[in-house]
């Protein structure tokens, strides 16, 4: 009897010896041990948000660090947030998406919202310039102009006087032809409307100009110095 309890310990000790090995290899083998750390979104970031230094600091809550399987990381995830800083979101990424780099823009890029591209304390303005006032066509986006307007006072004398130079042109015609300008390459020589960068009381005098007046634009060349968006120096020429 002593011989059967005895063969029935060492079966169970036996038994037990090959579970524990059985759990160790398992272990072994699902045990991930080789990661990475890229960055995810902690929260939602919106569509045209460009990422700034303040964003990417650890007490900012807009990104987090992630453990990914080595082999699963590739060249588009984000690993160091300083790479990212200037870039702008393409579109929304939601909170706990990887940080990749095709989802994100250079902000140059013409694809970037046109919010993005302003000059602080500076707006958008767009305004009628058919072929006659908006020298033919041959305006592109990137150059400047002046604005020439042609008026009368309270006694019937007229004056032509530069209102404005230098006007930054943002885009040119609308922005579904931007778009597909863009998209095929080639540059828009029939447009109905410019968009220029202005401060938003120059907004408010362009809006008169073009209500009220007729003006004409002068297309300044690429070699002159940018100046600084302003009211020029009137000069006037009167007629009877």
């Amino acid at each position: 009897m002593k011989k059967v309890y005895l063969i029935a310990v060492v079966f169970a000790l036996l038994a037990m010896f090959a579970t524990f090995m059985f759990a160790n290899q398992l272990d072994k083998k699902t045990t991930i041990k080789d990661t990475e750390i890229v960055y995810a979104a902690a929260q939602d970031i919106a569509d045209n948000t460009q990422i700034t230094e303040e964003m990417i600091a650890e007490d900012a809550g807009y990104f987090k660090q992630v453990n990914v399987i080595e082999g699963m990381v590739n060249d588009t995830m984000i690993k160091d947030l300083t790479e990212i800083v200037g870039k702008v979101t393409a579109t929304t990424i939601y909170t706990d998406e990887l940080m990749n780099t095709n989802r994100l823009l250079d902000e140059d890029s013409p694809d970037v919202g046109l919010s993005q591209k302003l000059e602080k304390g500076h707006v958008a303005y767009s305004f009628s310039a058919g072929s006659v006032n908006g020298v033919d066509g041959y305006i592109r986006l990137g150059d400047t102009v002046d604005v020439i307007v042609y008026e009368k006072d309270d006694n019937g004398k007229t004056k032509t006087r530069v209102a404005y130079k230098n006007l930054k042109i943002l885009r040119v015609s609308n922005a579904s032809a931007d778009a597909s300008a863009s998209a095929s390459g080639t540059a828009i020589s029939d447009y109905g409307t410019l968009t220029v960068e202005v401060t938003e009381a120059q907004a408010l005098q362009l809006y008169e100009i073009e209500s009220d007046y007729t003006f004409k634009l002068v297309l300044n060349p690429r070699s002159q110095t940018a100046e600084q968006t302003t009211k020029a120096e009137t000069q006037t020429t009167n007629q009877e």
